[in-house]
């Protein structure tokens, strides 16, 4: 005779089973929009991108020539989302170039309406606006070996459960400059076609491409992902762009010394920030800006232009 406890556990067993098929059930369905160019929707003058990676610095502002940390599975990058949730990152780090890279090979997708893109490397370099040079190919391959290589887990407030994900799945490439690459950028039993049901944001593309690569780029992409941009603390916008504002060594200063250090990176924070929101402005994307006394941000969107 079947126990209380073994009832209670084939009732967990079929739940889990329901769950599972109906989760690969929207998957296929999430696919099919995909292939019927339903899924992810924005014009050729924009670029689209998961409202939770756009809002976190999953993808740093920092400077692309300096060097890049390299986070293992057991010392992940966790990164707060802005607005809730938060990211884990595996792998080399991501800086805005290969944000850059990846909405590329994302939009391609779209129009192609398929898993798998095909592009000549020379194609790709005109239009991520990159010169057309021998060192920007090999770039250009390490920035997608970057993206297929790493791994990431995303939990937000629109999901239950935290979904690890790849941002590419497979690439191949050719030495020649004009023979053409191919890159899977979806793979249907992956998660990330989740994180473009309903919630991403769309970025002008001939702004973002205009902007000078870092904070500014960051910054564009995180208001692009409001209508009407909200107040920050100077702080707050530092740590979703990936800034350093502390150090694993200031564990090993007095107190004092830390907090002397936190405030000297804050003030280097502080100028760089009013320097992307300078070129922000010049760019035509806002209106106008303020960072007050007391270290909060606000900022003015133009009027977005029609599709």
């Amino acid at each position: 005779m079947a126990t209380s406890k073994n009832k209670a556990v084939d009732v967990r067993e079929l739940a889990d089973k329901a769950l599972a098929k109906s989760h690969s059930r929207q998957r296929d369905e999430l696919a099919l929009r995909h292939t019927a160019g339903q899924l992810i929707l924005w014009p050729e003058s924009e670029r689209g991108i998961p409202n939770e990676l756009v809002r976190c610095a999953v993808f740093s502002s920092r400077n692309r020539k300096e060097p890049r940390e390299v986070y293992r599975a057991k010392a992940p990058l966790v990164v707060p989302v802005l607005g809730g949730g938060e990211v884990i990152y595996i792998g080399e780090e991501l800086r805005q170039d290969d944000e850059t890279v990846w909405m590329q090979l994302v939009h391609l997708s779209k129009v192609a309406r398929s898993e798998w893109v095909s592009f000549t490397p020379h194609s790709f370099l005109k239009a991520i606006n990159w010169p057309n040079k021998g060192e920007n190919y090999a770039r250009l391959l390490t920035s997608i070996r970057r993206l297929a290589t790493s791994g990431l887990e995303v939990y937000s407030s629109r999901f239950d459960k935290g979904m690890s994900t790849k941002l590419i799945a497979k690439y191949e490439y050719a030495r020649g400059q004009d023979t053409p690459w191919r890159v899977q950028v979806f793979d249907k039993e992956d998660e990330l076609l989740f994180l473009f049901d309903k919630l991403y944001s769309r970025l002008d593309w001939e702004t973002r491409l205009a902007l000078p690569g870092g904070v500014a780029t960051w910054l564009h992409g995180f208001f692009s992902s409001h209508r009407e941009p909200f107040d920050h603390k100077v702080e707050t916008l530092a740590i979703g762009a990936g800034l350093t504002l502390e150090t694993v060594d200031d564990k090993q200063l007095s107190e004092a010394a830390q907090q002397a250090k936190r405030k000297e990176r804050l003030r280097e924070a502080k100028k760089s920030l009013k320097r992307a929101l300078q070129a922000l402005q010049d760019s035509g994307f806002l209106v106008t800006f303020d960072i007050s006394r007391a270290g909060l941000v606000h900022v003015e969107r133009a009027p977005k232009k029609p599709d």
